[in-house]
């Protein structure tokens, strides 16, 4: 019987490598494949981009036009925006956005980016549960028509965002009831409106922009929240910032900030983490105060706010719905 060689042996062993080596290349894995030849997709909001990043994963690129921070009203674009709206496969933008002027303006200096321009159907503040899975399946249609080859992932991966969002909305629902603070009056940012009012508080009056609104407006807005008793001032970080300090101050409330957007703290990347800690700022603020009883003047019949008791994470959780 002829033998082989040991150097021979190690040659064909090689060889063998080799080969397997390349068709390995040619034979991707399916999470190859889904990685492969990324879809590029311009988001308008970090809203809009949370969804995008959740439901894609590897399969997507993202660049988002507002960061999560900044009032998307009043944001200067810059020159990587517009390289950013040429480059894009598509362009997820709010139905609210496509009137803004610099908006508008980005899509008149490339002919062919308005015909990328799709928007995810879904009315209301994002930041709320229900508007939010709304806003996922609409972005994960959209998804899924601009890469058709991919469109049952799309659809498994946003399924199980939308499940994540109806769990965490109950969750949340739930520590808030326990709180004991449903029906609490307080006076806030109107973009925080939604929000507040989700979570079961009494909002009695609401404000924009000091320079915008007036001081007849707003003398009104304060009169109405002194006579309600108000024990909260809520103001939203991407417009007013932390203007509604002062009328804290007059009414002897607690202030508060919240965000309407996922980035616009540090420490809430996202959709979860942002809705989570905004609910864990309000009643973090209502437990300081002296007591839900006091701040009514009902005799003391009502108990503090005991926020210990509720089940919300103080670290950022993982992104919703990311197996």
């Amino acid at each position: 019987m002829n033998e082989v060689h040991p150097d021979v042996g190690r040659g064909m062993a090689l060889a063998s490598a080799l080969v397997i080596l390349m068709l390995s290349c040619f034979m991707m894995a399916p999470s190859e494949a889904w990685a492969a030849e990324r879809l590029m997709v311009l988001t308008g909001t970090t809203l809009i981009e949370d969804v995008v990043k959740d439901v894609g994963g590897a399969r997507v690129e993202t660049r988002t036009v507002i960061p999560g921070a900044a009032c998307p009203g009043h944001y200067d674009m810059r020159a990587s925006d517009i390289a950013a709206f040429a480059r894009a496969d598509i362009i997820l933008l709010h139905d609210w956005q496509r009137g803004q002027s610099h908006i508008k303006a980005m899509l008149a200096t490339d002919a062919g980016a308005a015909g990328k321009v799709r928007v995810p159907e879904a009315s209301g503040n994002w930041m709320l549960p229900q508007v939010q899975a709304r806003g996922t399946a609409a972005v994960t249609a959209l998804l899924a028509e601009a890469d058709a080859a991919f469109a049952e992932d799309y659809a498994r991966r946003g399924g199980e965002r939308v499940a994540r969002i109806g769990a965490v909305g109950e969750e949340v629902r739930e520590a808030v009831k326990r709180a004991g603070v449903v029906g609490q009056p307080v006076i806030a940012d109107a973009m925080q409106r939604p929000l507040l009012e989700w979570m079961g508080l009494r909002v009695v009056a609401d404000y924009g922009r000091f320079e915008e609104m007036g001081a007849e407006a707003l003398g009104r807005a304060m009169t109405a929240a002194r006579e309600a008793g108000a024990v909260l001032a809520v103001d939203n970080l991407q417009s007013t910032g932390g203007a509604g300090a002062a009328l804290a101050a007059d009414l002897g409330a607690r202030h508060v900030v919240l965000t309407n957007f996922p980035g616009g703290f540090p420490d809430a990347p996202d959709w979860e983490s942002s809705l989570r800690r905004n609910v864990e700022i309000v009643l973090g603020a209502l437990r300081d105060s002296v007591s839900v009883a006091e701040a009514h003047g009902d005799g003391g019949t009502m108990s503090p706010v005991p926020v210990a008791s509720t089940t919300l994470r103080t670290a950022c959780p993982a992104p919703v719905g990311l197996p």
